[in-house]
């Protein structure tokens, strides 16, 4: 039967063609409809993701929207309620475990999210599984957050068992495509004011080399000579933004490495440690940050890979990046110190070396969410001198015995001068 088919098929090319591929185009047509169906969603899609709408606009701008309107008694021209966008508009995309996750996302003019709706994704290169994103009401946690949040899982938000790297993108590209049309349409808004700052002081950073920035005081050096006659070069910057890691490292390797962090911790700011000299390896715990005569050392859950410094600022600099995340007890406003032990008992810090530390105006206006003033505008205003109050407390912490020595011999001055006195 099978052998007269085939015989009858080879007759007729066209048949055999029409044999093969229309099986094949019922097989991959859906995907790909799929992977392109957020050039042109529907019109409940849209409601689904902007409720109080009742009308939209075609796709337009730049970045392209959908404006959503409302219809109001008495009035003959709708209300303008937000805007409705795909994340595949608005690159550069965050990518899942095996490729980008396209979005629906509805925004109001406040910037608060209305709604999101998940497109489409692929759970492995093999095959596209059930929709375990939108079953497991993750995007539900979006509804009513608004833009100036960090969107970060496990902190603002609760990330799905088991796809880490899903939740993330979801999360961060939602954050990021909602922030780039703010930017565009909500001009009057508070994020878009505290934007602009943040652009300035960026600006500042980013005009200048690794070697104006050392000069600057934004990134602080350490050499640390070791006992085995190697040495440790440590290169030091807040890195606690996302716009100044995305300077520092990188985007792919900033987001790598504060995905990480998040999942290991809960609080705590990320501190740039670029690696170099000819050391086997860094100790992470003989690193530790001393404020105030008090020492937080690191620990290993607080110290994270942060890329092979390919990318921003540090590229080509040092040999790798590392992230510590610094106790939330230490107030970043205010001068702290690196410190790396070179005693003989690993934690006791009873000897190491040491760089002073302080956020230069432009990072504390990042952090702040303030302008620059125009003095420091004009690169007059450096990093403020540390406190005289922290070196004191970084001698005593160096060397005790040094300061009880000295209080010992004032005392004895002191009962010296009253016995020459009587």
């Amino acid at each position: 039967m099978w052998s007269w088919i085939n015989r009858r098929l080879l007759r007729f090319p066209g048949c055999l063609s029409l044999a093969i591929y229309f099986p094949l185009a019922c097989f991959v047509q859906p995907s790909v409809l799929a992977q392109t169906e957020w050039q042109n969603p529907e019109a409940h899609w849209l409601q689904e993701v902007m409720p109080d709408a009742d009308n939209f606009s075609i796709k337009q701008g730049d970045p392209p929207v959908f404006k959503a309107f409302a219809t109001v008694t008495g009035k003959i021209e709708p209300e303008l309620l937000g805007y409705v966008f795909t994340t595949p508009d608005l690159p550069p995309v965050e990518h899942g475990f095996s490729g980008p996750i396209d979005m629906l996302v509805g925004m109001d003019l406040q910037g608060q999210l209305t709604g999101v709706k998940i497109l489409h994704y692929r759970e492995s290169y093999r095959s596209l599984r059930g929709d375990f994103i939108e079953d497991s009401g993750f995007p539900e946690q979006f509804r009513n957050k608004n833009i100036e949040e960090d969107f970060r899982v496990g902190r603002d938000i609760d990330g799905i068992s088991r796809a880490t790297l899903s939740s993330w993108a979801v999360a961060r590209g939602i954050r990021n495509a909602a922030r780039r049309v703010a930017e565009a349409y909500l001009t009057d808004s508070t994020f878009v004011t505290e934007a602009n700052y943040n652009s300035v002081a960026l600006d500042s950073l980013q005009q200048k080399s690794w070697k104006e920035l050392i000069e600057h005081g934004f990134v602080k050096q350490l050499s640390i000579p070791l006992a085995d006659l190697t040495e440790l070069q440590l290169s030091v910057a807040y890195m606690g933004h996302y716009d100044l890691g995305v300077l520092l490292v990188g985007a792919n390797d900033y987001s790598n490495a504060d995905r990480e962090a998040s999942i290991r911790v809960q609080d705590g700011s990320m501190l740039l440690i670029g690696i170099g000299g000819n050391a086997p390896r860094l100790r992470q715990l003989r690193l530790a940050v001393l404020q105030n005569g008090n020492v937080y050392p690191n620990q290993k859950n607080r110290f994270v890979f942060a890329g092979t410094a390919k990318e921003g600022k540090i590229a080509d600099q040092v040999k790798f990046a590392a992230a510590m995340i610094i106790d939330p007890a230490i107030d970043i406003t205010r001068p702290f110190s690196i410190i790396y032990d070179t005693g003989p008992v690993t934690g006791e810090f009873s000897e190491f070396e040491s760089v002073d530390y302080q956020l230069v105006p432009e990072v504390l206006a990042l952090v702040q969410g303030t302008p620059l003033s125009e003095q420091q505008l004009s690169g007059e205003s450096m990093a403020l001198p540390v406190a005289e109050e922290d070196t004191i407390s970084s001698l005593f912490t160096r060397d005790p015995w040094s300061i009880i020595a000295l209080l010992v011999l004032i005392s004895i001055l002191a009962l010296a001068a009253i016995r020459w006195k009587k």
